[in-house]
């Protein structure tokens, strides 16, 4: 095994508690899948609890912004980034590109997801590690791409609710799939799933721009 001790830990606990829950999931087990000698008290040496553990793994992957963390950035503009892609493609092209990109990360905290939407047995700690670290973060970065696209007359629309509402969709295709093995019920791939809900954005932004035109 590569790394080290401690990120080892984390791998094999994140891993772990995703597939079997956080109240299942032993320390004795961790440390086995750690490469340590199991019960012999080396996740100690790390950690002081299987509890700080978790908190300390779920914050540990989420800050592993990677290929994301351009997107996060407050002078970023996705919009350009995505023309930059896609020179000839359409708004809809473009949306469902920026949603697909998404779902990745979500296939990326598997088994972080799988422990927040499955385990009722997390402290609310871990759901604030969460929400601050990535939730919130993502909720934004779709903020900021439909304000890229929205005309300025129609800015005063509630686009924080809206973007709550695709970031959603996107994480509840992702749970639905996870639950039946990896494919969704309806046997809808991602590429439509995700083409749907752009649809439904382009939608929602020519509604307004027909209501700024009626209103003016």
């Amino acid at each position: 095994m590569s790394g080290s001790t401690r990120e080892r830990i984390i791998g094999a606990a994140l891993r772990l508690f995703g597939e079997q829950g956080f109240a299942r999931t032993t320390v004795t087990q961790i440390e086995r899948a750690a490469g340590l000698s199991g019960g012999a008290g080396g996740l100690y040496r790390h950690f002081r609890s299987k509890d700080e553990l978790l908190v300390e793994a779920v914050r540990s992957r989420l800050t592993e912004r990677g290929e994301w963390a351009p997107f996060l950035a407050p002078d970023f503009s996705i919009m350009s980034w995505l023309d930059s892609l896609a020179p000839q493609s359409s708004t809809v092209d473009k949306l469902t590109m920026l949603f697909h990109i998404g779902l990745g990360r979500l296939e990326h905290d598997r088994d972080i997801n799988r422990i927040l939407m499955r385990d009722n047995s997390i402290g609310t700690d871990v759901l604030e590690v969460f929400r601050r670290e990535e939730y919130l973060v993502f909720v934004k970065a779709v903020l900021r791409g439909l304000l890229e696209l929205t005309e300025p007359d129609a800015r005063d629309q509630d686009w924080e609710a809206a973007s709550a509402v695709f970031v959603g969709a996107i994480a509840h295709y992702w749970l639905i799939s996870d639950t039946f093995g990896g494919e969704h019920p309806t046997a809808v791939d991602p590429d439509r799933y995700l083409r749907a809900i752009a649809e439904l954005v382009v939608a929602r932004l020519r509604w307004t721009d027909t209501q700024g035109e009626g209103q003016s």
